[in-house]
């Protein structure tokens, strides 16, 4: 029986949206990997407390090579149009089954889960930052990049839903879609705020899991 206390492992690509990670309405930006160690103590047959420690690869690229004029406008205020680094994760949430296992009731061969809660990532970077920057007919003629290492320690707001398998044995296998809502626009480096969609960082994960049960299960 499903849903006891376990250790899971996911891995898959990654997505970080931020001011400078890509120019998305062309479709230009770096798929990166994440990946995440979770530990999950079951507190009733529907709610486990979840707590994950992980990684996401971190590239924004050099898209931003062909809008100098962006370059120039962010450079001036000391701000990142390229970054490349790591970001590490770690959060706790409580975990909601939608239809768990029951005594006496024929078990579901799939089981869906979501959950949200609070953690904190460590995002170290290598950025970049035009300085003096001149654009004529749109080419940068002249400006400084200047290379440093950073880094910054950002709470988020994770987010997480799932279809796992119910499996008869200590294994289960499940595909998880994670959103880790930054709390501020540091991730890259770049804090002008330039986004469509929201003012904060995020970042968009598609996990494949392995489950493995230590346990009694409910």
């Amino acid at each position: 029986m499903a849903q006891g206390d376990h250790l899971s492992l996911g891995i898959g690509p990654a997505l970080l949206y931020s001011d400078n990670s890509g120019i998305y309405r062309e479709f230009k930006f770096k798929v990166q990997p994440a990946i995440t160690l979770s530990i999950n103590k079951q507190l009733n047959e529907y709610i486990g407390l979840r707590g994950s420690v992980g990684l996401q690869l971190l590239n924004s690229g050099q898209y931003y090579l062909e809008l100098p004029k962006q370059m120039v406008k962010w450079g001036n205020k000391d701000q990142a149009f390229a970054f490349k680094g790591q970001g590490y994760f770690a959060d706790v949430m409580p975990v909601f089954t939608t239809n768990p296992n029951s005594a006496g009731m024929m078990m579901s061969s799939l089981q869906f889960y979501a959950g949200a809660g609070f953690g904190v990532m460590y995002a170290q970077r290598n950025q970049e930052v035009l300085k003096n920057g001149l654009v004529l007919n749109d080419l940068l003629e002249e400006g400084e990049i200047i290379k440093s290492k950073e880094s910054d320690l950002i709470p988020y707001v994770p987010v997480r839903t799932g279809i796992s398998t119910n499996l008869n044995g200590d294994w289960d296998f499940a595909l998880e879609f994670v959103l880790l809502v930054t709390t501020n626009s540091e991730v890259d480096g770049n804090n002008i705020i330039d986004k469509r969609i929201t003012v904060v960082d995020m970042s968009g994960q598609i996990q494949f899991t392995v489950k493995w049960y230590f346990g009694p299960a409910w």
